[in-house]
């Protein structure tokens, strides 16, 4: 017998309601655990203290009015709580949602092009005044310059690979080449 079940088995033994095996496995383990014994006093003692206690009374319609407050309580939890919404959407998630439209609105408005971006501008609707001594040409003569070249920049960067013949140099497993 573990601890455990001495303790389970105390009521009953003090009450003497423990078969013979039982009583005998309680009495075994009180004479090998000397703290059991101490618990078991205590206990004993509560009950005795329990006796003397003056018997409590309820009044005679306890039983219906606790009857009718569980029923009240099932009910009351049966039916749906209503909680103030906003369209459908507690005062929360209304926020929440709002919150990420405006996030998203403002993101959006942030990755559209807008008139003072330079990539929506046309040169030929740019007419800038130009100063040839500082250097500032204006945006149609620019593009003009690059227009009336008559070479193509891109062919002169171009290397052909030269082909090398390497045969002789090579000879492969299954190449029956002296």
């Amino acid at each position: 017998m573990d601890r455990y079940q001495f303790e389970d088995f105390i009521s009953d033994y003090i009450e003497n309601n423990l078969s013979m095996t039982q009583r005998k496995e309680v009495e075994t383990y009180l004479k090998d655990h000397p703290e059991a014994i101490e618990k078991l006093d205590s206990v004993k003692n509560i009950m005795e203290s329990m006796k003397t206690l003056p018997p409590v009374s309820a009044s005679d319609d306890f039983m219906s009015n606790l009857n009718q407050r569980i029923q009240s309580e099932k009910e009351s939890n049966a039916k749906p709580q209503y909680r103030r919404s906003f369209t459908g959407y507690t005062p929360l998630m209304a926020g929440l949602s709002a919150v990420v439209f405006i996030a998203f609105i403002m993101l959006g408005m942030e990755f559209m092009p807008d008139e003072h971006n330079s990539s929506t501008v046309t040169p030929a609707m740019a007419e800038e005044p130009f100063d040839l001594d500082k250097g500032n040409l204006p945006s149609q003569n620019r593009n003009q310059m690059f227009v009336e070249t008559e070479e193509d920049s891109v062919e002169d960067d171009i290397d052909v690979p030269v082909k090398r013949n390497i045969n002789d140099r090579i000879q492969l497993v299954g190449d029956k080449r002296p």
